[in-house]
């Protein structure tokens, strides 16, 4: 059986290079995998092709709502919705 890779506990890089996280997985299994490159995220993203999918399906979802009507109906919820009560803090 072969011995689990270790996990660093730390990542250094350069102040002047992104820090990019992609989550991957779902659920209790999701990690995130960090790049330093914008050109490395992409090409690990582009593999994706499904979550690629998943993401350009949201494109006009709403498409079908007419705008000036979606408006008037949140600003009636906004009206119809009791305020938040004043927070107290003790500080």
């Amino acid at each position: 059986m072969a011995e689990p890779v270790p996990i660093p506990e730390g990542l250094t890089t350069r102040r002047s290079r992104p820090l990019i996280g992609v989550p991957i997985g779902e659920g209790a299994t999701e990690d995130v995998r960090y790049f330093t490159s914008e050109e490395e995220a992409d090409r690990f993203l582009s593999k994706d092709e499904e979550g690629i999918k998943k993401a350009l399906s949201a494109i006009g979802g709403w498409s079908d709502l007419d705008f000036d009507e979606m408006l008037d109906e949140l600003d009636r919820i906004r009206h119809q919705s009791k305020p938040t009560p004043p927070i107290e803090q003790d500080l």
